[in-house]
């Protein structure tokens, strides 16, 4: 956890200044239109704490979280912000094996790694100048699912062993994110970044095989959601 948490800020920092360099190429191939106060487009990076729950076992896992959001201003109150995240990892470590490797390696670990499209669609309301609070639906896409196996071969050697399990869990998962946010300005040369605390509620079951077990799954998600505004 620790690990994940300071190759997260490492990330954040060495990618500060190249998220507004991709955000103005983005605003110099589709204009002015898409970097006002009342439209613009934004970078968003941070980080998923997922897990699975109602399995016999499994604890939570981090992944880094990233994709491009939208802000359209409604009135000063109101905005919608539809999303597109293609990197959004979920999964559950520590759970029942789905394929089982006692026989391969001794005292065997299994964790599951999920990896998501998310394509939110929030309302957000404004709470004063700082604060918002959102929710709406999102609808996922599952592109991998992996069983990753942990232990000791028969030779003291350590080992890791990644296998496919997607036909194990649904390839479309619906959520509804429920987030609170807090505006910064002058955070970097006059430019704002929204920091956003979310928790995505599941709404469907995760996994298509019912002999494994029954989860709608749970996410947690912090992150920095840098504007380009002009």
């Amino acid at each position: 956890m620790k690990k994940i948490i300071l190759i997260l800020f490492l990330f954040l920092g060495t990618s500060l200044y190249s998220v507004y360099a991709q955000a103005a190429l983005i605003a110099l191939l589709f204009g002015d239109k898409v970097a006002t106060e009342n439209f613009h487009l934004s970078v968003d990076i941070g980080m998923n704490i997922s897990s699975l729950p109602n399995l016999e076992q499994g604890g939570s896992t981090t992944g880094l979280y990233f994709g491009l959001g939208t802000f359209i201003k409604i009135n000063d109150k109101w905005a919608l912000t539809p999303e597109f995240k293609p990197l959004s990892p979920r999964g559950a470590s520590n759970v029942s094996p789905i394929n089982n490797y006692s026989s391969l390696l001794s005292d065997p670990s299994y964790d599951i790694s999920l990896r998501f499209i998310d394509v939110p669609i929030l309302i957000q309301r404004k709470i004063n100048d700082k604060l918002f609070v959102s929710a709406g639906p999102q609808i996922s896409f599952l592109t991998r699912a992996s069983q990753i196996s942990t232990g000791r071969l028969q030779n003291g050697n350590n080992a890791e062993l990644s296998v496919d399990v997607k036909s194990t869990f649904e390839s479309i998962y619906l959520s509804l994110p429920l987030e609170i946010g807090y505006s910064f300005t002058d955070l970097m040369k006059g430019k704002a970044a929204d920091l956003k605390i979310r928790y995505n509620l599941g709404l469907n079951e995760m996994i298509a095989d019912s002999s494994y077990g029954s989860s709608n799954g749970s996410t947690f998600q912090i992150f920095l959601s840098f504007p380009f505004i002009k």
